[in-house]
C-alpha cells in the first residue's frame, strides 16, 4: 500500500496505529481511540470492518480493535496486513521502540561489563565503585555523543599512565595521551571533570569539592600541574652541592634558617638534588614554622606538603630520592592526612614516621572527635593499624598535636648527622 492510494477515511486510524505498533513489538494490539470521529472515516472503516465494528455517529468518539482492524485489512481488497497501512501512513518504516530499546539495554550492558574488565579496574579496584556512580548518574554516558563510553574508556586509559612520572604540565600530559590535543583536560572539557571523578574514587573522596582550587589540588597530587608557576612546595633546610641557581639558592635559605618557597618551574631541571642520606616531610606549614623558629640553619631537610602534595613537592622528593635521601612521611592522623602519607610512601619508598597505632593512642585524648565515615583503605601495610585506630577511637590527631614529638626527631637526626659528617 502506498500513501497516495490509501483511503482519507483511513489516515487517522493508521497514524494511531502506527505509534501503538512501535510501542508494542509491531503487534496488532490493544485499541486505539478516534476522538471526534469524521463521516468519511466511520464510512471507510465501517466499509473494511463491516460486522467487526459498532460505527458511531459522526462527531463521537471511537475506538478500534486494532487486531480486528489487522484481519479486516487482510480479507479486504487492500489485501495488506496493519502493519502495512501504518507505515504507508507514516511515510517510512515503523521502528520496533521496544526491540531497539532492549538491543540498546543489551549493548549499555556489554559496554558496562567490558569497562569493569579493564586494566586501569584491575589494577586500582577502587574505580569499580567509581563506575558504579557513573552508570547510576548517567553524566559521562550524555556527554559521550555518538559512543556514550567514550569519556570513560579514555579516562580509564589515562589513569593506566598516572601518576605522571616524571611531573608535567596539564597541557603537557592531554598532548602525549590525548591524541596531541593540549586543551582535552581544560577545565571546560566533559573529560577533565569524568577524570577528576575518578581520580577523587583513587584518593577516597566520594564527594570531591568544586572550585579551581580542588581541581588544581586533584591534579597535582596525581603528578600534573595546571601551570609550572602555581605549582609550588615549602621546604627548609636542603644543601645541596653545585653552581645551579636553585643550588646556591637553598643553601642561602638554609644558611639563614628561613624556609623557602620553590616553584616546579624551578625544580624543571633538578632531577637528582644530593642533600644528605635521611629526608622528612610534614603535612602542615604550622610544623615547618615551629622547627624554623627552634632549629633555625640547624634544620635537617625538611619538606611540607601542605595537604595533598603538589606537582612540585613530588617534583622535589623524586630529585632527593634519586640523590641518595631515604624519605620519611608524617601527616595528621585523619583520614586524608593518612590517605596523603599511603601516595607519599608510593611515590617515594620511604617510611612512615611516628605514624602508628601507639602514637595516635598517646595523642588521641586531646583529639578531635571524628564524625563516622567509611573504613580508612591504604595500599602500606605499615598505615593500616593506625587507620584502623583513627576508625576505631573515632579521634583525630592533628600534627600541631605533636610538633614538639617531631622537633625532638629533627634534633636527634641533625646531631646524629652532625656526628658522622
Amino acid at each position: 500500500m502506498t500513501r497516495h492510494v490509501i483511503d482519507p477515511g483511513l489516515l487517522r486510524a493508521g497514524r494511531e496505529a502506527a505509534r501503538r505498533l512501535q510501542r508494542n513489538g509491531m503487534q496488532p494490539k490493544g485499541r486505539v481511540r478516534l476522538p471526534a470521529i469524521t463521516q468519511v472515516e466511520v464510512s471507510s472503516l465501517s466499509g473494511v470492518l463491516g460486522a467487526r465494528w459498532r460505527a458511531p455517529q459522526a462527531g463521537l468518539d471511537a475506538t478500534i480493535d486494532l487486531a480486528a482492524l489487522d484481519r479486516a485489512l487482510r480479507e479486504s481488497w487492500y489485501g495488506c496486513t496493519l502493519l502495512d497501512l501504518a507505515a504507508a501512513v507514516n511515510g517510512k518504516p515503523l521502528v520496533d521502540a521496544a526491540a531497539r530499546r532492549h538491543a540498546a539495554a543489551a549493548s549499555r550492558q556489554d559496554g558496562w561489563v567490558a569497562l569493569r574488565g579493564h586494566r586501569a579496574v584491575e589494577r586500582e579496584p577502587p574505580l569499580a565503585a567509581w563506575l558504579d556512580r557513573e552508570r547510576a548518574t548517567g553524566a559521562a554516558l550524555r556527554a559521550g555523543e555518538d559512543d556514550p563510553f567514550r569519556l570513560l574508556r579514555a579516562a580509564l586509559e589515562l589513569v593506566c599512565v598516572l601518576p605522571a612520572d616524571p611531573p608535567m604540565s596539564l597541557a603537557r600530559f592531554a598532548t602525549a595521551h590525548c591524541g596531541g590535543d593540549p586543551h582535552a583536560l581544560d577545565s571546560d572539557q566533559p573529560l577533565d571533570a569524568v577524570l577528576r571523578r575518578a581520580l577523587a574514587q583513587m584518593d577516597g573522596d566520594a564527594a570531591p569539592p568544586p572550585g579551581a582550587a580542588a581541581r588544581r589540588e586533584r591534579y597535582e597530587g596525581w603528578g600534573l600541574s595546571c601551570d609550572e608557576l602555581s605549582a609550588t612546595v615549602l621546604c627548609c633546610g636542603l644543601l645541596p652541592p653545585g653552581p645551579s641557581p636553585l643550588a646556591q639558592s637553598l643553601r642561602i635559605a638554609a644558611a639563614s634558617g628561613e624556609p623557602r618557597v620553590l616553584t616546579l618551574r624551578e625544580l624543571g631541571a633538578a632531577t637528582s638534588l644530593a642533600c644528605g642520606p635521611l629526608a622528612f616531610t610534614c603535612e602542615n606549614p604550622d610544623v615547618i614554622a615551629a622547627v624554623a623558629e627552634a632549629l633555625g640553619p640547624a634544620c635537617p631537610p625538611l619538606i611540607c606538603s601542605e595537604g595533598w602534595p603538589s606537582t612540585a613537592c613530588l617534583r622535589l622528593l623524586r630529585a632527593l630520592c634519586a640523590g641518595g635521601a631515604r624519605i620519611v612521611h608524617h601527616g595528621d592522623m585523619d583520614p586524608d592526612g593518612i590517605r596523603i602519607v599511603d601516595h607519599l610512601l608510593t611515590v617515594t619508598g620511604g617510611s612512615p614516621w611516628r605514624m602508628t597505632a601507639a602514637d595516635h593512642a598517646r595523642h588521641a585524648s586531646g583529639g578531635v572527635v571524628m564524625a563516622q565515615g567509611p573504613p580508612i583503605v591504604v595500599r602500606d601495610p605499615r598505615l593500616k593499624e593506625v587507620a584502623e585506630a583513627v576508625g576505631t577511637r573515632g579521634r583525630l590527631v592533628r600534627e600541631e598535636q605533636m610538633v614538639d614529638v617531631l622537633l625532638d626527631d629533627l634534633i636527634e637526626a641533625q646531631s646524629a648527622s652532625a656526628m658522622t659528617g
